[in-house]
């Protein structure tokens, strides 16, 4: 090897080592930009999802509710068990009058993003815990499970 070769490879070793750092920063950063665009994406479809839950809830109108969830809702109760666990929360706390969010997660596995929310919400007699949980589908969270925790739900 020559002394010119080996100066002119020294200088062009480091380039390439450089360039290819940069790139891998690049997609990963990329990457990142990306998640973070669907984690708030998937969010905000959750809220959406929450609030057509509540105004159909509010309505009376828990059987649109199962219909509109998802197969895996489906396929943990049957449409019977869904009524009677949200009718007699319906029957026992009212309507809701108030919902905040209390915190939420998203995830993506296998392709497969699942929202969680989590609202403080008041009904017209009493308060409780909602846990939402839904599945992306496109551009629409849908519901894959309900879950509520009340005080009041009980000893009423």
């Amino acid at each position: 090897m020559t002394l010119e070769r080996a100066a002119t490879e020294a200088c062009v070793f480091p380039f390439y080592k450089i360039m290819k750092t940069l790139s891998f920063l690049l997609i990963l950063t990329i990457a990142v930009v990306a998640s973070g665009c669907g984690m708030f994406k998937g969010k905000e479809a959750a809220e959406q999802s929450v609030a057509d839950f509540h105004k159909l809830y509010n309505d009376g109108k828990l059987t649109e509710i199962y219909a509109a969830g998802h197969s895996k809702l489906k396929g943990a109760t049957t449409e019977k068990e869904f009524l009677e666990f949200v009718g007699a929360v319906h029957r026992k706390l009212g309507k809701v009058t108030q919902t905040t969010n209390a915190g939420f997660n998203v995830r993506t596995f296998n392709l497969t993003t699942t929202v969680v929310m989590t609202q403080k919400t008041t009904f017209e007699n009493g308060k409780g815990t909602e846990t939402f949980t839904f599945q992306m589908d496109g551009d629409k969270a849908v519901l894959v499970g309900y879950n509520i925790n009340s005080k009041d739900l009980i000893l009423k």
